[in-house]
C-alpha cells in the first residue's frame, strides 16, 4: 500500500461524502419542519374558519344585549359543537358578551378601527398549551376562536428529536461506509502506483494492470501504458543510436590514434607524412560532422536553433542548395535537374531551409548509383519542394521510421555512405519548426521521393 502524506484521498472522499450527507439531512429536516409547520397551521386555520362560520350564523341572529342574556343557550347550542369550548365574544367597545374559561390570557380584542380586526390567525402559548387563535368581526362586535394544537406540536417535536438523534448515528455509519467504499474504489489506484513505482529505465517492459471494464482507471492505465510503450521504444532507439554513434566516433578516433603512433614510431617520408595527415584530416572532419549533427538535433529539440524568420524566396534558397550539391552529383555522374517557380515567397529561415534541401539532395545522391535526381519547387495552396531520385529505394516497412534519428534501414548503410543517419531527422525538424511537414514515398530498386510542404504566409 502506498503511504500518503497528509490527509489521504480516501479520508477526504469519506469526509466529503459524510459532510454532503449531513448537509442533505439538515436541508431535509428544515424542509420537513417548515412543511409540517405550514400543514399544522393550514389544518388548524381551516377548522377555525369552519367554526367561525357556525358562530356567525348563530350570533348574527341576536343583538349584543340579547346575546349577553343568552350565555346558557349559547353554551348548549348543538350547532356549534366543540367550538364553544374556546370562544370569547365582545361588542365593538370591548365589553365581554361571552367567553369560556381559560381564555383570559389570550391576545386582547382589537378595537373597531384596528387592522387586526380582520381575520388573522396566530399562534399563542398559554402556559404549556399552544393554541391557534382566530380573531374576526361579527355583527355584534368581535369574536376570538381558539384551537389547541398541542398534539400537532408533539408530532413536529417528535420528528425534530428523531432527526437530531438519528442523524449523527446515520452520519457515523455513512462515514465508515464511505471510508470502506473509498478504499475499494481507490484500490486500483494503489495497484497502479505500486506498479508504476517499480518501472525504471531497465524495466520499461512492465505495464500497468487493467480490469477490462473500460472505466476511467482503465483508460488512465491504457494511456500510461501507451506512453510507456513509446518510452520503451525511444530508450531502445537511444541505446541503439548510442552504440552506433560510439562506433562512428570510435573508428575515426582509433584511426587518428593509430596514425599518430605510427608516425612517431620511426622516421617517415614526406609523402607518408602528407598521406597520414590527410587521413587524420578526413577522420577529423567526419567526427566534426557527426558532433555538429548531434548539436543541431539537440538545439532543435529545445527550440534554440537560432532561426531568423523573415520574408524570403524559397525558390532562390532551393537553387542555391542545388548549386552546392551539384558537384557531388557530377562526381557520381548523376543528372541533377532543377525546376523551380520563378518566385515562391514564404516566411522562414533561408539558411535552415537551404540546409534541409541539401540534406535531401545529399541523401538522394548517396543512394542513387546512376540515373537522375529531380528537384522541383511548386507554389500551390502550400509551397512544395520535391526531391526525386532513381536510386535503391526504401522498403515499405521502413518508411514510417526513416525520419527517426535512432532508426537505420540497415546496420551498415550509413557506414558505407559515410553518414550517421541523422540527416533526415534534422531535415524533418527544420520543416516542422516552419509549420510544415516532410513526407516520403519510395519503391525498392526504383527510387524515392521526398516532399517538403511549407505554409505560404
Amino acid at each position: 500500500m502506498i503511504k500518503h502524506r497528509g490527509t489521504s484521498i480516501r479520508f477526504r472522499l469519506a469526509a466529503s461524502y459524510t459532510a454532503l450527507l449531513g448537509l442533505t439531512f439538515a436541508l431535509i429536516g428544515v424542509g420537513v419542519w417548515v412543511a409540517l409547520e405550514h400543514s399544522i397551521q393550514q389544518t388548524a386555520d381551516r377548522e377555525l374558519r369552519s367554526r367561525l362560520a357556525d358562530i356567525r350564523r348563530y350570533v348574527d341572529g341576536f343583538s349584543a344585549d340579547d346575546l349577553l342574556h343568552q350565555e346558557e343557550e349559547f353554551r348548549e347550542e348543538s350547532l356549534l359543537g366543540q367550538a364553544t369550548a374556546n370562544v370569547r365574544i365582545s361588542d365593538a367597545r370591548g365589553k365581554w358578551l361571552f367567553r369560556t374559561p381559560g381564555t383570559e390570557s389570550w391576545p386582547p380584542m382589537p378595537h373597531a378601527d384596528s387592522p387586526a380586526a380582520q381575520e388573522s390567525p396566530r399562534t399563542v402559548r398559554v402556559g404549556r398549551d399552544v393554541i391557534r387563535v382566530l380573531t374576526a368581526r361579527v355583527r355584534v362586535g368581535f369574536v376570538q376562536i381558539g384551537l389547541p394544537i398541542d398534539a400537532f406540536e408533539e408530532v413536529r417535536n417528535g420528528f425534530l428529536w428523531s432527526i437530531a438523534l438519528g442523524s449523527p448515528i446515520l452520519l457515523v455509519v455513512a462515514g465508515f461506509g464511505g471510508y470502506w467504499m473509498s478504499g475499494r474504489a481507490l484500490k486500483p489506484v494503489d495497484t497502479i502506483s505500486n506498479t508504476a513505482a517499480r518501472i525504471s529505465a531497465q524495466e520499461l517492459s512492465t505495464r500497468l494492470p487493467t480490469s477490462g471494464v473500460d472505466d476511467e482507471l482503465d483508460r488512465l492505465s491504457n494511456v500510461l501504458n501507451a506512453m510507456l510503450t513509446r518510452l520503451e521504444l525511444a530508450f531502445k532507439r537511444i541505446t541503439e543510436f548510442t552504440a552506433d554513434a560510439s562506433h562512428e566516433l570510435r573508428t575515426p578516433v582509433a584511426i587518428i590514434q593509430t596514425t599518430s603512433e605510427l608516425m612517431q614510431s620511426r622516421s617517415r617520408t614526406v609523402d607518408a607524412h602528407v598521406n597520414a595527415w590527410g587521413l587524420v584530416r578526413v577522420e577529423t572532419e567526419r567526427m566534426s560532422h557527426l558532433i555538429a549533427d548531434l548539436l543541431t538535433l539537440a538545439r532543435l529539440d529545445v527550440g534554440k536553433a537560432g532561426f531568423e524568420f523573415r520574408q524570403m524566396d524559397l525558390s532562390e534558397a532551393v537553387r542555391t542548395a542545388s548549386e552546392e550539391m551539384r558537384v557531388l552529383a557530377d562526381a557520381k555522374k548523376l543528372v541533377l535537374t532543377v525546376h523551380a517557380a520563378t518566385s515562391c515567397p514564404i516566411h522562414g529561415d533561408s539558411d535552415a531551409l537551404r540546409r534541409a534541401t541539401c540534406i535531401l539532395l545529399d541523401n538522394a545522391i548517396k543512394f542513387t548509383p546512376s540515373g537522375e535526381i529531380r528537384l522541383e519547387v511548386k507554389l500551390l495552396a502550400r509551397a512544395e519542394v520535391t526531391v526525386s531520385d532513381t536510386g535503391v529505394g526504401i522498403g515499405q516497412e521502413d518508411i514510417p521510421f526513416i525520419f527517426d534519428r535512432f532508426y537505420r534501414v540497415s546496420k551498415d548503410r550509413s557506414r558505407k555512405t559515410g553518414g550517421a543517419g541523422l540527416g533526415l531527422s534534422i531535415a524533418r525538424l527544420i520543416v516542422e519548426r516552419h509549420g510544415g511537414e516532410l513526407s516520403a514515398e519510395s519503391t525498392p530498386n526504383k527510387g524515392s521521393t521526398f516532399t517538403m510542404f511549407l505554409p505560404v504566409r
